[in-house]
């Protein structure tokens, strides 16, 4: 495994050139290797010799997640000998896809989070908190902890276990760096809190946040990241955004300019509804070439995640293309009264919200074809002061009014876990 860590560093037309030679590559290797991709390129008449750079992407076929849920192992390119690891998607959008990666992939992966790591000043000298899961498929916690290890990182491996184990690990051997979902996060201060644990005696200073987005569009904190600020200001927190079918994750900067991506191990692409590139900053669905993938390379796979894309050199120095946040997954998207809107602004606007246990979104079609969107929401109090804050709320940050229901806590969780769920469906789809 040949790895570019210096890429980074050259111009934008040397990073794309970089990439027409590895994009020549990867597509050689699929079509020998890949009963998928080979099919897949002769039904689209391109041969592996028509690809000569980054322009001749556009020639190649779009690669959709039901393609893959289809045929999963069509797309393997190796003996399953050589499989080191398999890891799956949670399968919240349909069935799940497994991944079979190889060694090499491992490393690739470790790679990809050594890079990241360092670009927010992780070294050595650090000790970090691991507070998601390592096992059950999931690919996140072996990234992070295989790229921690390559860094020379100290690691403490505690899993999702609950707030107070949390804070006891925390006083035990303070780790200087945390990596956790956002929310958990507001819970672990929210522990410290009860144990009169003052925000400055948290070790810890860096946190990567994964699983939920903590910005704007703008690249401004949205109420999530804000609440996280204003919990312990000590601390600095960056978002990144991982994708498991591709084993890629992006990760912001000191700068938080957008999420960087690593030249030499991923290409991505914006595209509109037909499957044309949109303009730079434009927003799009988020589509994913893998480079240097042994396992389950992907080629203009279609993430169904909503966001934008900028070449333009990050004011850390880099000249890595970075996207934006994930604004929303294309198949959530609503038009309300004429305004398109995602449920995950809906989110931004409930968080904050004193009283708000919990809630869940729901979308609904009218009989004119129209979308109608009602939250439910979970708490105590049932005024309708509480009522007309939440709409207010929703209509300044959202910019559209929707009906608002209160209900207990428990009858919200009970829509959550719906149909024996084990993960909580904080978005429902019943167009």
């Amino acid at each position: 495994m040949n790895f570019s860590p210096e890429i980074s560093q050259n111009t934008h037309e040397g990073i794309l050139d970089m990439q027409g030679k590895l994009l020549k590559e990867t597509i050689q290797y699929v079509y020998k290797n890949s009963d998928y991709y080979r099919t897949a390129l002769d039904k689209s008449g391109v041969r592996p010799e028509d690809i000569n750079g980054i322009p001749d992407i556009r020639k190649l076929p779009i690669t959709s997640k039901e393609d893959f849920q289809k045929d999963n192992w069509a797309f393997l390119c190796v003996p399953k000998r050589k499989i080191a690891e398999v890891v799956s998607t949670t399968g919240t959008t349909g069935h799940p896809i497994f991944n079979a990666m190889t060694e090499s992939d491992l490393e690739r992966l470790a790679e990809n989070e050594r890079r990241s790591f360092s670009l927010v000043g992780v070294t050595n000298n650090d000790l970090f908190q691991i507070t998601v899961t390592l096992d059950n498929l999931f690919v996140a916690g072996i990234a992070y902890y295989r790229g921690l290890m390559k860094l020379g990182v100290g690691v403490i491996r505690i899993g999702p276990n609950n707030p107070k184990r949390q804070l006891e690990i925390m006083k035990k051997f303070r780790p200087t760096g945390i990596i956790a979902v956002p929310s958990f996060m507001l819970s672990i201060y929210k522990e410290a809190e009860k144990e009169g644990i003052k925000p400055e005696n948290i070790t810890f200073k860096k946190a990567i946040l994964i699983g939920e987005s903590i910005r704007n569009k703008d690249l401004s904190s949205n109420a999530l990241g804000e609440m996280l600020s204003q919990k312990n200001s000590g601390v600095k927190c960056y978002s990144t955004y991982g994708i498991t079918e591709a084993a890629i994750a992006f990760c912001e900067c000191h700068s938080s300019c957008g999420f960087h991506s690593h030249s030499d191990l991923v290409f991505a692409e914006i595209l509109d509804n037909e499957g044309n590139q949109v303009k730079e900053g434009e927003i799009g669905e988020l589509a994913l070439t893998t480079f240097k993938v042994e396992g389950m390379p992907l080629v203009r796979y279609r993430t169904g995640d909503m966001t934008f894309k900028t070449t333009k050199r990050c004011n850390c120095g880099t000249f890595s293309p970075r996207i934006g946040p994930i604004l929303g997954r294309k198949a959530h998207k609503l038009k309300i009264k004429g305004t398109t809107i995602y449920p995950k602004a809906i989110e931004n606007a409930l968080l904050g919200i004193e009283s708000v246990e919990n809630y869940v979104i729901e979308a609904h079609s009218e009989d004119d074809l129209s979308d109608q969107m009602v939250v439910t929401v979970g708490s105590q109090d049932r005024s309708e002061s509480f009522k007309q804050l939440i709409c207010e709320n929703i209509k300044a940050k959202a910019r559209v009014t929707i009906q608002v229901k209160i209900v207990s806590p428990s009858e919200v969780n009970k829509i959550l876990y719906e149909n024996g769920r084990r993960k909580p469906r904080i978005f429902i789809d019943r167009r």
